[in-house]
């Protein structure tokens, strides 16, 4: 339940491959992945459950601990929260499963011989956990963005593709059947060659402002809290929602709600493929305060094309209304912002959409393609029975794995990267290159305090 030190820690991630406890008659070439998967299938093949760590029982992670939990395969083996309420509650519906308080010292527990973990944490603690728990060999669901900055990021990705890992984003709308078939119209042609995308969120995360003086609450460690950032005074109401609103600790709207809606034009158009590896990003928005987010704004990603003009991906939030939605209202005079959060404008018309429904306008002839996505088990299913059957990549690996969900997040966080710049950025994702006003690399990575790293 206490705090783990430095030098047990810094031990634990630099040697934690070589002290799995892993049979010695499983090949030495294996990945901790690999050797990971291999247990777990003979303990299943035998009828035992896979064995689930949860880290972060409150809220959204209260939502994937029941989703995890539900399934009848699956035992919680272990619960961590910060919040010592929140680990209470959560212990009272699982008293077999051991409690703790940090993190790491669960994920350096032998004895738990678990499978993989849920992450349910604020965002600036998301790649530290998974990393730890990645070079384990275990299997991690991450909740969304993937993590707090973009080089954390790519290091999660490359950790999961080194280590052979089954890993999901908790990106759950990705499994929902409209978004399938928003794509496969758009695949189809059903519009046309898509010219220019325009997301929106109406609400705001914005204008976080600082407490002095103010005192935690007594079930909350907030060094604990605080993770891998240099340590700061509490913030009166930050837990457990409100970090949103702090650079320190969020990234606003855009980091929120990107990676749930900028999914639907990612998936459909294929912009995590290499053939849009570059791109450029501007964005606008009120006077930047270097400590809350801002209460709106509107960010561009445009990808050249080999020829005619780039696609254009906009986003619009804080109750930002982008021009063509309100155009294509008052002549048709529907509230188009209100009932959808994406419009892909095409050669031949639009088709507006949201998590539910879709719509196609200006195509009388518009006919929608035979279903070819199959529906999913359940966001969470899928990355369960994927752990069942040791399948990180190819069919049967989760859609939302971080080979997807990596460039994606990317995607969303450069726009906040843009934004605090305050100026364009090129990226270059192939190669991890960023060129843009003083001061953009600096805002790609982030500055731990000493006894933490990936």
């Amino acid at each position: 339940m206490r705090p783990i030190d430095r030098r047990a820690f810094l031990g634990w991630s630099l040697g934690v491959a070589g002290g799995l406890g892993v049979s010695s008659v499983l090949p030495s070439c294996q990945s901790p992945g690999e050797r990971r998967a291999a247990k777990t299938a003979e303990r299943v093949k035998s009828g035992g459950p896979l064995r689930i760590g949860v880290i972060g029982v409150n809220g959204q992670g209260g939502a994937n601990l029941g989703a995890i939990s539900a399934d009848p395969g699956t035992r919680i083996e272990a619960l961590c929260d910060v919040d010592l309420l929140s680990l209470d509650a959560a212990a009272a519906a699982f008293p077999n499963a051991k409690r703790y308080r940090d993190f790491r010292a669960l994920l350096a527990e032998d004895s738990l011989e678990l499978d993989g973990v849920v992450i349910s944490t604020p965002d600036h603690t998301h790649a530290p956990a998974a990393a730890q728990a990645l070079r384990r060999g275990l299997g991690v669901y991450l909740e969304k963005p993937l993590t707090h900055t973009v080089d954390e990021c790519r290091q999660l990705l490359a950790l999961a593709r080194e280590n052979r890992c089954v890993t999901q984003m908790g990106t759950l709308i990705h499994a929902g059947n409209n978004y399938r078939r928003v794509v496969e119209a758009i695949r189809a042609g059903v519009i046309g060659q898509v010219t220019q995308v325009d997301c929106w969120c109406p609400k705001s995360w914005c204008c976080g402002e600082l407490t002095p003086g103010k005192l935690p609450p007594p079930q909350l460690d907030w060094t604990l809290w605080q993770g891998p950032i240099a340590e700061a005074a509490y913030i009166d109401g930050i837990h457990p929602a409100n970090w949103r609103r702090f650079w320190r600790y969020g990234t606003g709207t855009l980091g929120d709600m990107g990676c749930h809606i900028l999914d639907l034009p990612m998936w459909a158009l294929g912009l995590d493929q290499p053939q849009w590896n570059r791109f450029t990003v501007t964005a606008e928005g009120p006077p930047l305060d270097p400590i809350g987010c801002p209460a709106w704004q509107e960010t561009t990603w445009a990808f050249p094309r080999p020829e005619g003009d780039p696609l254009v991906l906009r986003w619009f939030d804080g109750g930002r209304i982008p021009p063509t939605v309100r155009e294509i209202g008052a002549k048709s005079r529907q509230d188009y912002f209100g009932r959808y959060m994406v419009c892909f404008q095409g050669s031949r018309g639009f088709l507006m959409a949201n998590y539910d429904e879709m719509e196609v306008l200006m195509v009388p002839d518009a006919k929608l393609p035979a279903p070819t996505i199959a529906a999913s088990k359940g966001h969470h299913r899928e990355w369960l029975d994927a752990l069942r059957e040791g399948r990180p990549t190819g069919d049967g690996s989760p859609l939302c794995r971080f080979e997807y969900a990596a460039p994606l997040t990317e995607l969303v966080l450069l726009g906040t990267v843009a934004y605090r710049a305050g100026g364009a950025v090129e990226w270059d994702r192939a190669r991890g290159l960023v060129t843009g006003p003083k001061g953009t690399k600096e805002l790609l990575s982030e500055q731990y305090r000493d006894g933490w790293s990936l």
